[in-house]
């Protein structure tokens, strides 16, 4: 009996020995993904330069805080004040992304993928440019996010090219430049797909975002769209990505903010969204290590940093009252400017939607008028064909056009008109 019992508890001491071995390689892996993937971004990019000059542009995490955790049954990695900086060399402008508090997590139920969790509100800015005369290009805000945590899903093994799943339950977009500013968008049930690729050619995508949503509000209307879907792609070479966040003469003085770090109360994370401390790196609290996704090869050639950005929106719709809509098209940009092109705005099921207000005895008679002309219209256009109704849309200086009229002050006159004939939702 004794000598089972002494068996017994070396078996247990053997498996909790193991057990916290497989724990400590765990984090240990989670470590060396963080402060490894950038490295090697960096000499493949080197390798792969051909005969000109190659410039990998690093993204280097920075975080105030780290610990260890999930023993025994997980490893897993806590980041505070998160911030990825993405540039080529120091002092040149690009991308910043900063999130309060976030989680790496490794398990043998998820053997092939890294597991994780962005908590505490999200930013995305555009670093400051120091220019060769000494003078720096101030840096701005793009967007803040908040809302439910986000959980998200990386492959194991850091590569050139990879993806990122996502999804959250509640997610609140509040843009911070531009037209947009005045729009910000509420979101249930989110989810989608970022998909980098470092050695994309023109023929290829550079990067890559498919999302869904449940239900989405945009400001300052109270409607929601249904079923919110959504693909849009930047083709190669990653050079061209640089036009997306050149820096924009119009941007505030003052340094890019963020309270990204802020929310939900606790401790700031100072520099969020800012240049990273000097002493930062010192501190045994803090960490700076390198990550890839993505990471970009940047040419030194003049043809390839100048040239511009081609987005191609796949589709973004949704559904509103029953009316389908879904936009699609070709954007450029070029450094420094607002995205311009040409696109399609494509009307399902728009029929019955007509017919809907035309049927509601709360239309006074000049808005039943005009719906009765733009009825008219349609149907001379269609040739009285069902199916889908699709009209161009032009992009100018960033804002969708409909025959020369911004898009959002239509959507702003549909939206009054079918307030007043069909009640609020």
């Amino acid at each position: 009996m004794r000598k089972s019992l002494g068996l017994l508890a070396c078996a247990g001491v053997s498996v909790l020995a193991l057990d916290s071995l497989l724990w400590w390689g765990g984090v240990q892996f989670l470590e060396h993904r963080l402060a490894s993937a950038s490295a090697s971004a960096s000499a493949s990019a080197s390798a792969g330069g051909g005969g000109g000059a190659a410039q990998s542009v690093r993204c280097p995490v920075v975080f105030q805080h780290k610990e260890r955790g999930g023993w025994p049954f997980r490893a897993q990695v806590s980041l505070e004040g998160v911030q990825i900086t993405c540039g080529a060399s120091a002092g040149q402008g690009g991308p910043s992304y900063a999130v309060r508090h976030a989680v790496l997590d490794l398990a043998p139920w998820h053997p092939l993928t890294v597991q994780g969790t962005l908590e505490g509100g999200q930013a995305l800015a555009v670093q400051a440019e120091k220019e060769s005369a000494g003078s720096e290009k101030p840096g701005y805000l793009l967007l803040k996010t908040d809302g439910a945590p986000v959980q998200i899903s990386l492959p194991l093994r850091a590569a050139e090219a990879g993806t990122l799943m996502f999804h959250t339950d509640f997610l609140h977009v509040v843009p911070q430049r531009g037209v947009a500013v005045a729009h910000p968008v509420t979101a249930r049930g989110v989810s989608g797909k970022l998909v980098w690729n470092g050695h994309a050619d023109a023929q290829a995508s550079a990067l890559a975002l498919s999302f869904a949503a449940q239900r989405a509000v945009v400001a300052p209307w109270a409607d929601s769209v249904d079923d919110v879907q959504g693909a849009v792609s930047i083709p190669g070479p990653t050079a061209r990505l640089a036009a997306l966040w050149s820096p924009d003469e119009t941007a505030s003085n003052g340094p890019p903010t963020s309270d990204a770090g802020n929310s939900g109360g606790g401790e700031s994370a100072d520099g969020a969204m800012g240049s990273v401390p000097k002493d930062q790196s010192a501190s045994s609290d803090h960490g700076v290590t390198d990550t890839q996704p993505p990471s970009v090869s940047q040419s030194s050639s003049s043809g390839a940093t100048s040239g511009y950005a081609e987005i191609l929106v796949q589709h973004v719709g949704g559904r509103w009252r029953g009316l389908g809509i879904s936009w699609s098209g070709r954007l450029v940009m070029a450094p420094g400017g607002a995205p311009l092109g040409e696109t399609w705005l494509t009307l399902s099921n728009w029929r019955p939607f007509l017919v809907h207000l035309q049927q509601d005895k709360t239309l006074n008679p000049a808005q039943t008028a005009l719906l009765s002309k733009l009825t008219d219209q349609l149907e001379q256009r269609t040739g009285g064909t069902e199916g889908p109704l699709s009209v161009p849309l032009q992009v100018r200086d960033g804002s969708a056009q409909l025959g020369g009229v911004p898009l959002l002050s239509v959507l702003a006159t549909l939206h009054g008109v079918s307030l007043s004939g069909a009640g609020a939702p």
